[in-house]
């Protein structure tokens, strides 16, 4: 046998058999046999079948199987007329005969098909391995000698292919001693654009461009008359004016008595090579002078080492080629080149064009790059490959920053000189406050969000940040709240605003006018003694006019005290990017309400916040929700007898009162069973306790569970009532009545 057991068995582990037998029993012990030699092996359990499967295995895969092994005597079609029609198919075909009888007429029809291995039943196994041995190693004896005749043929054709394409394809010359030429291949006639006829005999000059300079050929010659070879790039002239490069290859050249008769050349054509390098020159000394930073980099992060000098003074480096771009970009901005390297990898695994563009968008657009602000535009290349696009911001950004400190500046400027007199009186009380703080650390702190959010109505953002990190400080630290409020420093860094107050508006803005406090109950006193001399007196003009100001002190219009809300709501609005139509306040501008109620409409702006923050969604949600995409805030007031009603209200998500009950349960300010017997009207009022917020980060305007609690301190205080109507997914109303 001529290959050894071990090589035929590994060399039969890649056939594939077709196994055709109709009896059970003898399919599991040939089974047996067979599994030692192969590892593919399709079983049928008649002719018909086997011979669709051999069949539909040639339409799948166009090959055949290597073996076919089939019982003769078998139902539907024996394994005669199967193996006829296979070898039809397939003349080479190789098939092993199996029966339990001795058939003489069907082992003659075995043999007029040529198929000379046939076996009887029982097996014996020993005959049975041998004579698929001999089949396995006739198989790959065929598969040898296919192979060498392969590589024959191959190496024929390619030495063929090189001397038929030598003259066509290598630009090739050779000159006598005294540069005439003896010799040009078609290749060379191509390119210069001279026939032969009009080159041979002509000196090798005849091809010199003016670009190239004598003492390139000087060193030429002196090389090769030296008898070494010379190696060079060489711009040549075509016949008609054009040019072309090569990379040459130039030597002496000797006859077969080595007598130096000449020389030959060997050249490559680089004319493409060069105009790329030319082009690339221009770009890259274009991108070298827009100030900006090019580069690319491949699928795995690597820089390549095509970058205009932006990139090396960005990155403070001499040279970033093969450099990690998400180290270079995010040194210690572990968040960031996670995102960057997490979105690169996306990009890569999706085979869609939209989301790689999509994903491309994701990825972080600015950075802080050795104290330079940067921003990053990235373009997708072919091949996973990509290119970022780096421009220093920094000088945009500080401008930026005044520009936006200047429009700050200016709105604060607008909101305080709309109305001098109420600032002057919220710096008073403020100064008052700072300097005889509550008595009550929760009165404290309701005082000062008030605050907060009237200074935010004036646009006073040095205050109003300040008041916002006490705030914050306050219920992160354990340490008692008036060493902190002490501690702080407000009146420092509300004297800022006030200085650009002062600066911008003038020394004598926020000069205080002269007062004199009056204790209410004098004040009464002397308006009834007005009104009593008015009655004896009648249309006594200056009496009049004096009761008319005693009015004045006392009393105010509720248009006047809600007058600043609209433009509050507006600037709150887009701050937070909600949509929002203005907000009207609707009410009779002549009603009047004593002073006392002053506080109480201060205080509201802790609702209309509310209202902005919690309650109107986004205009996508509105949408989703199939209301309208601008959401409405509304305020209405009417006298009813002697008492004032005021609605605030507004169309957003209603409250969510199953939310304020687990928040009130997670503050410890009610238990489960206490709220489990609560009314919907008791829970919906949890809101106005202290520390309750449905909202889980404190911001500017909302979110630290005070503002509610300072309305409902501030109407206990006049006596007035709240009423709440609530619908989820269609808003929230409040109803507050106040005595006049």
């Amino acid at each position: 046998m001529k290959n050894d057991i071990k090589e035929l068995l590994n060399f039969s582990k890649t056939l594939k058999i077709l196994y055709v037998e109709d009896n059970k029993n003898a399919r599991v012990q040939t089974l047996k046999l067979l599994s030692h030699f192969f590892d593919y092996i399709v079983v049928e359990k008649d002719g018909r079948s086997g011979l669709h499967r051999y069949i539909d295995y040639h339409d799948k895969t166009g090959k055949y199987y290597d073996i076919v092994i089939s019982d003769i005597n078998m139902p539907h079609m024996d394994g005669i007329e199967m193996a006829l029609q296979m070898i039809e198919l397939n003349q080479n075909q190789n098939i092993l005969m199996i029966s339990a009888h001795d058939e003489s007429k069907k082992l003659q029809n075995l043999l007029d098909l040529g198929i000379t291995k046939y076996i009887h039943k029982p097996i014996n196994s020993e005959v049975f391995l041998k004579k698929i041995s001999k089949i396995v190693n006739l198989i790959l004896v065929k598969k040898e000698q296919e192979n060498h005749l392969t590589k024959i043929e191959k190496l024929n054709l390619e030495l063929d292919s090189l001397i038929d394409s030598f003259d066509t394809y290598v630009i090739a010359s050779r000159t006598d001693l005294k540069g005439i030429i003896t010799y040009t291949s078609k290749a060379y006639e191509t390119i210069s654009g001279y026939s032969e006829k009009e080159l041979l005999g002509k000196p090798h000059n005849i091809v010199r461009h003016p670009d190239m300079p004598s003492s390139a050929f000087k060193n030429m010659w002196d090389t090769i008359k030296a008898g070494k070879l010379w190696v060079g790039d060489v711009k040549n002239r075509k016949k008609d004016g054009g040019y072309y490069w090569v990379h040459a290859f130039v030597a002496p050249y000797y006859d077969k008595d080595r007598q130096h008769i000449g020389y030959s050349a060997i050249r490559i054509d680089i004319t493409a090579q060069k105009e790329v390098e030319s082009l690339n020159y221009k770009i890259n000394n274009l991108l070298n002078n827009t100030g900006e930073g090019f580069l690319s980099f491949d699928k795995n992060l690597n820089c390549d080492s095509g970058f205009s000098k932006e990139c090396l003074n960005i990155f403070e480096s001499n040279n970033i080629a093969g450099l990690d771009i998400s180290g270079l970009l995010f040194e210690d901005d572990l968040q960031k080149k996670e995102l960057f390297r997490y979105g690169i990898e996306r990009i890569i695994q999706s085979d869609e064009k939209q989301i790689k563009e999509m994903l491309l968008t994701l990825l972080p657009k600015e950075q802080c790059i050795h104290g330079r602000d940067i921003q990053i535009e990235y373009k997708l290349l072919e091949a996973d490959n990509f290119m970022i696009i780096l421009t220093d911001i920094t000088k945009t950004k500080i401008l930026e920053k005044k520009i936006k400190k200047q429009k700050k500046i200016q709105a604060m400027l607008l909101a305080v000189a709309m109305n001098q007199d109420e600032f002057i009186e919220l710096k008073l009380d403020f100064e008052d406050f700072l300097n005889n703080p509550p008595p009550k650390p929760k009165v404290l702190q309701r005082e000062l969000h008030t605050f907060k959010g009237i200074f935010a109505q004036k646009e006073m953002f040095h205050v109003v940040d300040a008041i916002h990190g006490l705030e914050t400080l306050i219920n992160s630290s354990d340490e008692d709240i008036y060493t902190l409020f002490s501690n702080y420093n407000l009146q420092h860094i509300f004297q800022k605003d006030l200085k650009l107050i002062s600066e911008k508006l003038g020394k004598n803005f926020l000069s205080t006018k002269k007062s004199l406090k009056i204790e209410d109950s004098l004040l009464n006193n002397l308006e009834k003694k007005l009104n009593s001399l008015y009655k004896s007196i009648p249309n006594n003009d200056i009496i009049g006019n004096i009761i008319d100001d005693f009015e004045r002190l006392r009393y105010q219009s509720v248009y006047s005290l809600l007058a600043g809300y609209p433009l509050h709501v507006k600037r709150i609005s887009e701050r937070l990017n909600k949509n929002i139509y203005p907000l009207e306040i609707v009410g009779n501008t002549e009603i009047k309400v004593s002073q006392k109620l002053v506080p109480f409409m201060k205080s509201l702006i802790h609702l209309f916040n509310n209202s902005i923050d919690h309650g109107i969604e986004c205009s996508e949600t509105r949408i989703e929700n199939e209301k309208d995409e601008m959401g409405s805030i509304t305020c209405f007031y009417k006298k009813v007898d002697d008492k004032l009603v005021l609605e605030i209200g507004d169309d957003g998500v209603g409250l969510d009162i199953e939310k304020i009950v687990i928040n009130a349960i997670k503050k410890g300010l009610r238990t489960v069973q206490e709220c489990e017997q609560m009314s919907e009207n008791e829970k919906l009022e949890l809101i106005f306790e202290d520390k309750l917020s449905t909202k889980n980060v404190a911001t500017l305007t909302s979110g630290r569970g005070v503002g509610m609690s300072v309305i409902k301190s501030e109407i206990q205080k006049i006596g007035g009532t709240i009423k709440i109507k609530n619908s989820i997914n269609q808003g929230v109303k409040f109803v507050f009545t106040l005595s006049i």
